[in-house]
């Protein structure tokens, strides 16, 4: 196990929020901003959800008293969207709000399919409440298009990830060239009708088209990616001049989203077994 934490790290900057904050100062002093998510989901119980707000608190808090230029994403099922969405909302409340006095912003995360419209009435309500309010939207699911433009009428920051979840057809396109299509279509509408949102992606071709439709569109927006990954191509984008944040999560519950990035990039299951055998 100690082995596969030490693979883990490419992704995750460790269980503690100290650990979190390092990071995160390491992005700023790269040009980066940070976007810190304490890991852990799928709560059914009200003691861990209401930790976990303790936690994000605590997240908040450290990155003003730090002077760290960064902010939190939260997902809906650490804060108990599965014990019900009036619930969730409560409890999400105290978070934008310190965000809010900190001169910061909430990210909220999207999850699997079958969360996403408690997701989306606990995000309306919040936006409605306290204005700059951001939502991840996946770009694989088959209702993201409309949700999309429901969220733009309004006015919302939008981030746009291609999806990690598995999912089946009657809700999600399955297939890579699929999902790349959905996600350049959302792109283009981004960049026609959005502003200040993020463009979520490593694919290097999605970044050119990215880049692409800046030179025609001055709206604000910036890059997303993963702590750990493409940092070379963060650097790149922050010398021409781009807005670029790192998403870095910690926690002691790793090991789901571990497992996510490794289905993700496949590739990354030859080298895990590599440093495995060699350490």
């Amino acid at each position: 196990m100690g082995l596969l934490i030490r693979f883990a790290r490419q992704w995750v900057a460790g269980e503690t929020l100290d650990e979190a904050v390092l990071a995160a100062r390491a992005a700023n002093a790269r040009g980066i901003r940070a976007l810190l998510n304490y890991l852990g989901e799928h709560y059914r119980e009200r003691g861990p959800v209401e930790a976990t707000v303790r936690e994000y608190l605590g997240i908040v808090a450290r990155l003003r008293d730090a002077g760290i230029h960064g902010d939190v994403s939260v997902k809906p099922t650490q804060l108990g969207i599965l014990i019900g969405r009036e619930y969730a909302l409560a409890q999400t409340i105290p978070i934008v709000e310190a965000a809010r006095a900190a001169g910061g912003v909430l990210w909220v995360d999207m999850e699997a399919a079958s969360t996403v419209p408690d997701t989306l009435w606990v995000h309306e309500r919040l936006f409605e409440a306290y204005g700059r309010v951001g939502l991840c939207l996946q770009a694989n699911l088959r209702r993201t298009r409309d949700d999309l433009s429901r969220l733009l009428d309004r006015g919302a920051p939008i981030r746009l990830v291609k999806g990690a979840y598995r999912e089946t057809p009657d809700v999600a396109f399955t297939g890579r060239a699929e999902i790349d299509r959905e996600y350049l279509a959302h792109l283009e509408t981004l960049f026609r009708e959005g502003r200040d949102f993020e463009v979520a992606s490593h694919d290097g071709r999605i970044v050119a088209r990215a880049l692409e439709l800046a030179k025609d569109h001055a709206t604000p927006f910036e890059f997303a990616m993963l702590k750990g990954v493409r940092d070379p191509l963060k650097a790149d984008l922050v010398a021409q001049g781009h807005r670029v944040t790192e998403y870095i999560p910690y926690g002691p519950s790793w090991l789901p989203y571990f497992t996510r990035r490794l289905r993700e990039r496949p590739r990354n299951v030859v080298t895990m077994l590599r440093s495995l055998v060699s350490g």
